[in-house]
């Protein structure tokens, strides 16, 4: 009969520590998955969840030799993915599927602390303050595009403007919003976590 043996996360990141390849694959095959999940979820978007799990592998692997990890390494790697997550919607916060999410949280969710409802009062205002200052072509394209959920082409058609027009229009509608709410890009990625749970 054949001993069992356990590879604990402790020995195999002292094996991976050791630079054990086989060992570092017993460590992503074990977490990958539930990692994946977790960054797919926020992200909503698997090619970039994907990126962002292989991401903080290829840092562990990188890291090795000085990487000192007290506690659980499941929880370690949660913390990871969450931090990658909020820095990678810090940084594209304004593609419009995050702008999207964004709104729906803003309308919708809930917070259950009177610190985050504050938080999004705050946002709602300058979301909507920047809005309310664009020039008015900008700003009914926009909202063509984002409330109505109108195409280039459909709003172009509408508006009786070249798709192009609508392009520029929005790009620019788009980083007016990122420059009201670049100081606050933290707490978007923060309150979008926690609502996307």
């Amino acid at each position: 009969m054949e001993a069992v043996v356990i590879h604990t996360d402790e020995l195999l990141l002292s094996q991976v520590a050791d630079g054990d390849k086989d060992a570092f694959t017993l460590l992503y095959r074990r977490y990958w998955q539930s990692l994946f999940t977790t960054a797919a979820k926020a992200l909503r978007s698997k090619t970039d969840a994907a990126d962002l799990v292989q991401d903080i592998f290829l840092s562990i692997w990188n890291r090795r030799h000085d990487l000192r990890i007290t506690g659980s390494l499941a929880a370690y790697l949660q913390t990871s993915v969450k931090y990658s997550v909020i820095k990678y919607i810090e940084k594209n916060i304004t593609r419009r599927d995050y702008l999207v999410l964004i709104t729906e949280m803003l309308v919708h969710y809930q917070p259950p602390d009177a610190e985050s409802q504050l938080q999004i009062k705050e946002l709602q205002s300058l979301i909507q303050s920047a809005v309310e200052q664009m020039p008015q072509k900008m700003r009914e394209v926009y909202q063509l595009s984002r409330k109505h959920h109108l195409s280039h082409k459909e709003i172009a058609e509408r508006l009786g403007i070249s798709d192009e027009t609508v392009k520029k229009h929005i790009q620019h509608a788009l980083q007016i919003i990122k420059t009201a709410i670049s100081h606050n890009a933290t707490t978007l990625a923060v309150l979008l976590i926690q609502w996307l749970r």
